[in-house]
């Protein structure tokens, strides 16, 4: 009697087991395994760099700088970083970084998206080499915002954003913005015209043609 009893307790807590619903924990660590939301649109997903999309260059800046080092490396020991530009890459998502280095011994620039290189007449005492140090993607992205440019507005593909410095024997920006200053270049794309708009690297002030 006693082994009959026994099993008829134990099919008994099969059903229980069957019909109750199960325990919380249980229901948490399938809810653990659902797959992340992907729903988030990554940089140039559509192959257009947005103003947008600059909050989140900052991940990717210091990879993209030591790449094109070390490439330019490659091409002449004594190459300095001359100018930066934040692209978006063919047919793919992310970023895509290029760099302008400056050679002493070869007398000339190098670019290291088409390995292409240029005779430079400067005098190299006149070209500066471009200090990474205080770049933010985020303060540019801030700027553009303050000044008036919607997140959706997109950079023109052509140029990307381009960075180094405005000097006197070479300019770069309106004549205006102060020399001896590294600036962001941004073309945007508004109403069907292309604004060019430069932004200290020092303090995030806009600058334009007048």
């Amino acid at each position: 009697m006693n082994v009959v009893r026994k099993s008829l307790q134990f099919v008994c807590f099969l059903i229980l087991m069957l019909v109750l619903p199960f325990p919380a924990g249980v229901l948490g660590a399938q809810n653990e395994a659902t797959p992340p939301d992907t729903s988030i649109e990554q940089p140039c997903a559509d192959g257009r760099l947005r103003i947008r999309d600059l909050e989140r260059a900052d991940d990717t800046l210091q990879a993209g700088i030591d790449q094109t080092k070390q490439a330019a490396a490659a091409w002449e020991e004594d190459a300095r970083l001359f100018a930066l530009q934040l692209r978006c890459p063919l047919l793919e998502t992310g970023f895509e970084w290029e760099a302008t280095f400056f050679s002493e011994s070869a007398q000339a620039f190098w670019r290291s998206g088409t390995d292409e290189i240029d005779a430079a007449d400067n005098d190299p005492t006149t070209i500066k080499t471009l200090i990474t140090d205080n770049l933010s993607f985020q303060q540019l992205n801030r700027s553009l915002l303050r000044a008036g440019y919607s997140n959706d507005l997109v950079i023109n593909v052509s140029t990307g954003v381009t960075i180094r410095y405005n000097t006197r024997d070479d300019p770069f920006g309106p004549s205006h913005a102060p020399v001896n200053v590294i600036f962001y270049h941004v073309a945007i794309e508004e109403r069907g015209e292309v604004k060019d708009v430069w932004v200290s690297v020092d303090d995030g002030t806009v600058y334009r043609y007048e």
